[in-house]
């Protein structure tokens, strides 16, 4: 097994992973974190008839109990959107 065949698979095993606990992940970005082309990627799954459309199937019928989990409701799933709390003069004296 060559390096790229070995890199392919690999990345493919850890979007399997990722995809468990974060339903919503693209393989783009675990080719960007994994260091693997998105194309070459492609490829690779092509020729073996892997399939992302598959894979999401798959966990959902095997870690989700068969129900498709919700998309996230803020625009970005990394960050959550916090409100400000005024702090009162005791509180603020308090925390200096």
């Amino acid at each position: 097994m060559d390096l790229a065949e070995n890199r392919f698979g690999k990345t493919w095993k850890h979007f399997l992973e990722v995809l468990k606990v974060d339903y919503n992940c693209s393989l783009a970005d675990v080719c960007r974190d994994q260091h693997t082309t998105f194309g070459g990627m492609s490829s690779w799954m092509s020729r073996r008839g892997y399939s992302v459309k598959q894979a999401k199937a798959d966990v959902v019928r095997d870690y989700y109990g068969g129900v498709e989990p919700s998309q996230p409701t803020t625009s970005s799933p990394s960050f959550t959107q916090i409100a400000p709390a005024m702090l009162s003069e005791e509180e603020f004296s308090l925390a200096g």
